[in-house]
């Protein structure tokens, strides 16, 4: 072995010891695939969506996904874990999506990605149609439950019947569902307003490990406003 192939080997085991005991990347837990979703994440109601991708190295990459762990009846918490590189570029579309969800009603769990908020859809427990002024019905959650729209990031879009009847017949079917005219994932209208890849925000490919850390795990405040007995929860209030 000449002297330049052994500084090659040299360079590139450093490179694997620097980043196997990198501190910032010993901490984050591992979540390699769908499969793992419903013994990683407990408790429902849950809905997980994927709010960005990166990725850390240079000749050896690791891959981060950042979730929103959204209970609905507690605040949203924010996680990043590391992945495999095949669930981590089978899923880069699917930025903004949930990913896994859990019933409270029976405990059924799905990893079929679909739009935020999915699991409360057509349920009557949450809500029901309104005909709006332009005739056409859209859902609207109960007044308990009139902050989701927040949680769920939506803005000022709102399901129509036609919607939850599609998301529906996609989720049965086993096929994941982006909306009737594309809203959600990578490019949709409503996901593109709130979410991006890291790998899309600037021209370089890798993005650091050290600005996703800082919210490695966070837990948005819940801030009391006045007058009455409300708490804000993420920008919308909740009547207590």
């Amino acid at each position: 072995m000449n002297k330049i192939s052994l500084y090659i080997l040299l360079v590139l085991l450093f490179l694997g010891l620097s980043k196997s005991f990198s501190p910032s990347e010993q901490k984050i837990p591992s979540l390699l695939g769908e499969l793992y979703f419903e013994t990683f994440f407990t408790g429902a109601p849950i809905s997980v969506v994927l709010t960005d991708s990166f990725q850390t190295g240079f000749l050896i990459k690791t891959y981060f996904q950042k979730y929103k762990i959204i209970h609905g009846f507690k605040p949203s918490e924010f996680i990043i874990v590391k992945t495999s590189q095949t669930f981590w570029e089978n899923n880069l579309k699917n930025v903004g999506m949930s990913l896994f969800r859990r019933n409270e009603r029976d405990g059924h769990t799905s990893t079929i990605p679909m739009p935020p908020g999915s699991l409360y859809l057509g349920d009557p427990a949450y809500g029901s149609f309104e005909t709006g002024p332009s005739g056409i019905e859209r859902w609207t959650f109960y007044r308990g439950y009139r902050h989701f729209p927040t949680l769920f990031e939506w803005g000022a879009w709102r399901p129509d019947e036609e919607f939850i009847q599609k998301m529906e017949a996609a989720e049965s079917q086993s096929v994941p569902f982006y909306g009737s005219d594309s809203e959600f994932g990578e490019g949709g209208a409503v996901t593109s307003s709130v979410f991006k890849n890291s790998y899309d925000k600037t021209p370089r490919a890798i993005a650091g490990l050290g600005e996703h850390m800082r919210k490695f795990w966070h837990v948005p405040k819940w801030k009391r406003v006045a007058p009455g007995n409300e708490t804000k929860v993420n920008g919308s209030s909740e009547e207590k």
